[in-house]
């Protein structure tokens, strides 16, 4: 089944800045909305169109879209046991006895995302999870 309108599409994309440089706290998110519903950013709704599960596409985003769909860092996820002022912050993590463990050896901050500029893109490096009829009534 192709992505079309109506279509309920979960989405597994990575979110970056013209540079390269990562967009996002994570290096892999997933997303879920109903297509034509208005409930992400239009460029990439109409980016998903005619996708297939398994299929990738990068989806250039005008920055001005962000504005409808804002982060917030005041927001930002944070974990006990994170250094003062790290808000969004990570570890590397790695293999241990009783499941993954903190490496302290390898330890690094994961910087916040930058706001990106002004007239610029965002650039959605996209992956199809799942295609799927939505329900008549069902809203995301």
């Amino acid at each position: 089944m192709r992505v079309q309108e109506g279509s309920r599409v979960k989405l597994s994309f990575i979110c970056r800045l013209e540079d390269g440089t990562l967009y996002d706290f994570t290096d892999r998110d997933q997303l879920e909305f109903i297509v034509g519903q208005g409930n992400t950013l239009p460029t990439l709704e109409m980016g998903v169109l005619g996708m297939k599960e398994g299929e990738q596409r990068s989806i250039k985003v005008p920055t001005a879209e962000l504005d409808e769909f804002p982060y917030v860092q005041d927001e930002a996820p944070t974990e006990p046991g994170f250094p003062a002022g790290t808000a969004g912050g990570g570890y590397e993590f790695g293999p241990g006895e009783e499941g993954d463990v903190i490496d302290q050896a390898a330890a690094r901050l994961i910087t916040p995302p930058r706001e990106p500029p002004a007239g610029g893109f965002v650039i959605f490096e996209v992956e199809v999870v799942e295609v799927a009829e939505a329900e008549v009534g069902i809203e995301l």
